[in-house]
């Protein structure tokens, strides 16, 4: 079983669409029928959308594997080229 991050990858966004489209449905179903959905008035979220939100989190993560971005480079400018403790009160 193939189970490399490109794969994963592809398996997730899969599963986002069939989430959001069944999202979808279930608010068209919940309007037409006059509901609310009850995990949605309890936590102000449906289980989908927490499903939604979830797989999202899963693909960011997956990006960063495959995708991982350098290292930044931390810095700072000072007007003393970050040598005021070496230099007078002038340049400071």
């Amino acid at each position: 079983m193939d189970q490399s991050p490109q794969k994963l990858r592809q398996q997730m966004l899969e599963c986002l669409d069939r989430l959001m489209a069944q999202r979808q449905a279930d608010e068209l179903r919940h309007t037409e029928d006059g509901t609310a959905d009850p995990m949605r008035a309890a936590s102000g979220q449906s289980a989908l959308d927490a499903a939604v939100a979830q797989t999202e989190e899963i693909i960011r993560s997956l990006d960063r594997v495959l995708h991982p971005k350098p290292d930044e480079i931390v810095s700072f400018r000072t007007t003393c080229n970050g040598l005021s403790r070496l230099r007078n009160s002038q340049c400071a």
